[in-house]
């Protein structure tokens, strides 16, 4: 009897169909995944290739840092101080890799060349140097691997190839199962077998096709060279660190410093300006009217050395037409006095005898008088005032020109002793002034300048109490101009324990974090988050993310924190 069904039980067949196709697809997906090989994470792979472009051994002591990076046969040799990773050059560098012996050829780039047949076998070697730079000597070793990571991941699997068969023959069975499952049933619609044979096929074709890719990945060999060139290349691992190459580094210029932990005292920063020393700096004014005229060595200019007592411009007297009218009128009036004065007095020396002795003195002063005063009014007419430096030191200012008309009192030129300066800082805690140990003045970040605090003022101004500096001289110091804004920090006597590094090692990271780049091996740096205070304006003070033996990067930082 022929049977018919229903929408509801066609619907419950086909449900069991999916149910059955599901089972399916999981157990081949589930034996894909158990035979795809094993060792063959390839998401970790990446990094190692990365890392590891040539060949490379490395080794470190105390005094030396050495990279050897193998290409075409030849062994490229870089050596650098430990704690500062400065090249070393000139040196004597004398190989041993396994039965080979030489010695390494300086080149001009400061590296070393070797070269042996030995270089271009696929091998394991132990590797000796012997580095000899003037007084300093010292022997690193390590292990080289030549051999291709690739051929050994091809050798694999050229060893194990049943495991692709016994896939691909574990899916067959499981296919023949679920036909011959679906073939027992006598009801079921040839129709509805075609479809679950057909689906079944698909997915066995698309399981050995992940399959086969899975079991390959990584292993294009065509794009083996590419990888190979960036292994060689400045790169951010996935741990954050970074790996830059010997050969980068030496563009880059990058120097460290081995840090150690220190008692160093707690900083105070403060706002300050630099002034003139009143005692070493000087100005020049004029104390009357007039026009310039230029000295012996002409106006001085910005810049100038001058000494104390040199004459600097000469001020003639310029006054108004009645004012000089007045003057005139005046040197007639005293000239004409003393004519008759002096006849007076002529004519009494002539009686001399006959009249009193007092009478002829007294005409011989009016006489002396009046001579006085008309040169004094004459003087005045054409009058000159010799502008001189009142202290040794530099032109620091120059508001001169020949020919120009000045006022008394006004500032033609201002004289500094560049060694001798004032720092004027203010600071609002009354506790600071007992317990000033040192200071120091920062015109820009990374300079100093070194500061002797003289005192403080006693009268509040703008509510902050005004503190007065002197710079120290000292060679090579930092030129500072009158004016300038500076920041000071003052050193207390409290101390504290941290790591002095300078403030160009400190740089930010993608978080705004204060970090710095520490040298953790040959080629690799990684980031270490700081917490610090001001030590003065070269350096800082890490009192958290250190620790003793830090090999710190000190130049260059920015630049290693860019590579991405």
């Amino acid at each position: 009897m022929k049977t018919f069904y229903s929408m509801p039980n066609r619907a419950l067949a086909h449900i069991k169909l999916a149910r059955a196709a599901i089972i399916f697809v999981a157990i081949v997906m589930f034996l894909t995944a158990a035979f795809a090989g094993e060792g063959h994470d390839h998401g970790d792979a990446t990094p190692v290739a990365a890392g590891t472009g040539s060949p490379r051994v490395s080794s470190h002591s105390d005094l030396f840092e050495l990279v050897g990076i193998v290409d075409a046969g030849a062994m490229t040799i870089y050596i650098d101080r430990h704690a500062t990773n400065e090249p070393v050059t000139n040196a004597k560098v004398e190989v041993e890799a396994g039965t080979a012996k030489g010695v390494a050829t300086p080149q001009l780039d400061g590296t070393y060349r070797f070269e042996h047949a030995v270089l271009k076998e696929t091998t394991a070697l132990s590797v000796s140097f012997t580095v000899v730079a003037g007084s300093e000597s010292d022997l690193l070793a390590g292990d080289l691997t030549l051999a291709d990571a690739h051929a050994a991941h091809d050798d694999d699997h050229a060893a194990r190839p049943w495991r692709r068969w016994a896939a691909y023959g574990v899916c067959g069975l499981a296919l023949l199962a679920v036909a011959a499952l679906l073939m027992r049933r006598k009801r079921r619609p040839k129709s509805q077998i075609a479809t679950v044979l057909v689906a079944a096929c698909a997915l066995l074709t698309g399981a050995t096709a992940s399959f086969d890719a899975q079991a390959g990945e990584g292993h294009d060999h065509g794009d083996a060279a590419p990888a190979a060139t960036g292994g060689n290349s400045p790169k951010r691992q996935a741990d954050g660190s970074v790996f830059l190459p010997k050969p980068t580094q030496r563009q880059l210029e990058l120097r460290t410093v081995t840090v150690e932990e220190k008692s160093l005292p707690k900083t105070v920063e403060l706002t300050g300006r630099v002034a003139n020393d009143p005692n070493t700096g000087g100005k020049v004014q004029p104390t009357q009217a007039g026009r310039i005229e230029a000295g012996p060595r002409g106006l001085p200019q910005l810049g100038q050395t001058v000494r104390k007592g040199e004459t600097l411009a000469v001020v003639r007297a310029s006054t108004a037409a009645i004012e000089r009218a007045n003057q005139v009128a005046q040197t007639a009036e005293l000239k004409a006095n003393r004519d008759q004065a002096r006849k007076r007095l002529a004519r009494l020396e002539q009686l001399e005898g006959t009249v009193a002795q007092k009478d002829i003195d007294a005409a011989r002063t009016d006489v002396d008088s009046l001579t006085q005063r008309l040169a004094a009014v004459s003087g005045s007419v054409s009058a000159t005032e010799v502008l001189t430096a009142p202290v040794s030191g530099v032109i620091a200012a120059a508001h001169a020109m020949a020919g120009q008309v000045v006022n008394a009192g006004d500032v033609l030129f201002e004289i500094v002793d560049p060694a001798r300066l004032v720092v004027q800082a203010s600071a609002f805690d009354t506790a600071l002034l007992g317990n000033i140990a040192s200071a120091t003045a920062s015109p820009s970040a990374g300079t100093t300048v070194a500061l002797r605090f003289v005192g403080a003022g006693r009268t509040l101004q703008e509510g902050a109490i005004p503190l007065q500096f002197n710079t120290v001289a000292s060679k090579g110091a930092v030129a500072l101009a009158v004016n300038q804004p500076v920041k000071v920090y003052v050193q207390t006597k409290e101390t504290v324990l941290g790591f002095a590094v300078p403030t160009g090692a400190v740089v930010k990271n993608p978080s705004n974090q204060d970090v710095v780049w520490v040298h953790t091996g040959p080629e690799v740096f990684e980031a270490r988050p700081i917490r610090m205070v001001a030590l003065d304006g070269a350096n800082v003070s890490v009192v958290n993310g250190l620790k003793a033996g830090d090999r710190v990067v000190t130049q260059g930082a920015p630049l290693v924190n860019q590579v991405r």
